[in-house]
């Protein structure tokens, strides 16, 4: 029995869609039938669906043999884990938006601390960051901070709230993960698995 990690909300509806086009059905019937579960298992698989921040926590802990999660959370955390392989969807990038352009952002919230930080350092700026779990546009639009930095991906909810991308950063995707001890031990149907979604990947190519 293999254990997958999954993030609830849109990865998930992204990840079905992404099962939908290899016929990898008996998965996507699974998951389509979700509505307050979170644990549902086919014949040989078990899903676990959590909060996206907590997918690489749970297979670094060995709960899940598994995980899909956006590069994103994989570039903040720094857990220690495998990265597989690059999965066709999930799509957006890293930001730093604010009402106008400026020569220096010197107040930037985010939930992306880490991030946000080592970009600054990287351009030798000095930075106030203020960390937030959500909503993080607000922050830019009551001049709380000068900036955001966001992931971002059609742009509409800057665009809604006032704001625009002034600098694009790092591109992020979903990617597949796995737990160190997992991978050698159950390394056949971890190869399985990587097998079967290297189809899509071959599809969108």
């Amino acid at each position: 029995m293999i254990t997958i990690a999954l993030s609830k909300g849109r990865q998930l509806k992204d990840f079905i869609q992404y099962l939908d086009e290899i016929n990898l059905t008996e998965w996507s019937t699974a998951l389509k039938s979700v509505s307050r579960e979170l644990v549902i298992q086919t014949k040989d698989t078990r899903f676990i669906l959590v909060k996206g921040e907590d997918v690489p926590v749970y297979v670094e802990e060995g709960i899940a043999d598994l995980g899909i999660t956006g590069s994103d959370i994989l570039i903040e955390q720094n857990c220690n884990i495998n990265n597989l392989m690059d999965l066709p969807f999930g799509y957006c990038h890293f930001a730093i938006a604010s009402k106008e352009k400026k020569d220096v952002y010197p107040v930037v919230a985010t939930k992306y601390v880490n991030f946000t930080r080592q970009y600054f350092d990287s351009i030798k700026q000095p930075v106030k960051i203020i960390k937030l779990n959500g909503s993080v546009e607000l922050a830019a639009t009551i001049d709380m901070a000068d900036a955001i930095m966001d992931i971002v991906q059609s742009g509409k909810t800057l665009h809604d709230n006032g704001l625009s991308e002034q600098v694009r950063l790092d591109d992020i995707n979903a990617r597949l993960i796995s737990n160190k001890h997992a991978f050698f031990s159950k390394y056949d149907e971890i190869q399985t698995i990587i097998n079967q979604l290297k189809v899509t990947n071959n599809v969108h190519n």
